[in-house]
């Protein structure tokens, strides 16, 4: 006996089918459920002793994949992204997926990227976030903003683009940062490329490798270092970087600190200001890949030394000055995360050159790809994994 419908049957199943797609959210303008990633909170570390406080690691969300960034809205919810394409609203334990989002040209270390709530988000209600886009057989790394209505993205603007957009689907970079000015900065990598092994390496006349400042509306403001030049585009803060996917603001002096990716070998600390070249890569404290050869020297005229460097790589991801209160030794310092060396690093600053640094939770955790100071006081770490996890860590006695 056939076990087949008849068709009558089956037009009464392709119907139904029908009817359940109808019904059920599936594109961008419909409000999703909310998503099951947060289960009862978990105390993975007891308790870590450190040189200047003890502390407890707290496993607060769990089911993330490939998490890139967070920030905080002023009423306490969360906005975390995941590189695949998806911003998330995490609000006293619910977790809802937001509508609306871009499309994104998540391939390798491409997808959506960072995310940062304006300062003057109560007002203006901007939320800018980057991501990499492709057009054709190439793309690079966007700049937009959007604003929150629900569970949903409105009123999405693409700000800026790197310009040229290339074909390597990897370094990104990818950070934004807010000044005390009004302004905003945000890092672009290099996308891969090397250009010629000399020091006179050309002014940028491309954004790739750079630090783009621009106003928070995407305009360029007048006191950029090249506007009304030849030298370069008015957009370009500071060049000759490489992939830098860590960025933050200093809470007194309103400095832009940085860190990049070095090749193989030589991950940098910068401290970024307007017009400088920081060498890539005529100038690099690290060697290629395939046979350890040198990638120009390690300082030359004309080009702004590191602060810090490390070899070999941690491959620094993230970094956040902490601000909180829940850990007062930790005051001012800055912390970084690492994806190779799978660790948090924290780095004292005095004034512009690093007296001290510790290691933290080396392979206790996983790949820390972001590091932020909480609305709380505590500090929050994002891992990169197919089964990633946010983190927080708490002061124990």
């Amino acid at each position: 006996m056939s076990t087949k419908p008849t068709t009558p049957m089956r037009f009464l199943i392709g119907l139904l089918a029908l009817v359940l797609c109808a019904c059920t959210p599936g594109n961008s303008s419909e409000t999703p459920e909310p998503r099951s990633s947060m289960s009862d909170e978990e105390v993975v570390l007891e308790r870590v002793e450190s040189e200047e406080e003890a502390f407890r690691a707290v496993k607060a969300l769990g089911g993330l994949e490939h998490a890139w960034a967070m920030d905080w809205l002023p009423d306490g919810r969360m906005l975390l992204t995941e590189r695949p394409g998806r911003m998330l609203l995490v609000d006293d334990g619910e977790t809802t997926e937001l509508s609306n989002v871009p499309a994104v040209w998540a391939q390798n270390q491409g997808g959506l990227l960072d995310v940062r709530v304006a300062p003057d988000y109560e007002e203006s209600g901007w939320i800018y976030f980057t991501h990499s886009k492709q057009e054709g057989n190439t793309g690079g790394t966007v700049l937009s903003r959007a604003r929150l209505d629900g569970a949903s993205l409105t009123d999405i603007e693409e700000l800026y683009r790197q310009t040229p957009f290339l074909g390597p689907d990897y370094h990104f970079g990818s950070r934004i940062a807010f000044l005390d000015d009004g302004t905003l900065v945000v890092s672009m990598g290099e996308r891969g490329q090397r250009r010629e092994r000399t020091v006179d390496i050309p002014t940028p006349t491309t954004s790739v490798g750079t630090t783009v400042r621009l106003t928070m509306d995407g305009s360029v403001p007048e006191d950029n270092p090249f506007v009304g030049s030849d030298e370069g585009l008015d957009a370009v803060y500071a060049y000759g970087h490489r992939n830098q996917q860590g960025m933050a603001i200093h809470p007194e002096t309103g400095a832009i600190w940085q860190h990049e990716h070095g090749p193989h070998g030589g991950d940098e600390l910068n401290l970024v200001e307007a017009g400088n070249n920081y060498g890539w890569p005529a100038v690099s404290y690290g060697d290629t890949y395939s046979d350890q050869s040198p990638i120009g020297g390690t300082t030359a005229p004309g080009i702004t030394d590191p602060v810090e460097y490390w070899d070999p790589s941690p491959a620094l991801s993230g970094m956040a000055f902490y601000t909180g209160d829940k850990f007062p030794n930790w005051q001012g310092h800055l912390f970084m995360g690492a994806l190779a060396h799978q660790k948090a690093l924290r780095v004292e600053l005095d004034g512009q050159t690093v007296s001290d640094q510790e290691e933290l939770l080396r392979a206790e955790l996983g790949r820390i790809r972001d590091v932020a100071t909480g609305p709380d006081g505590y500090l929050y770490l994002l891992t990169d994994a197919e089964d990633g996890g946010l983190f927080r860590l708490e002061p124990v006695e």
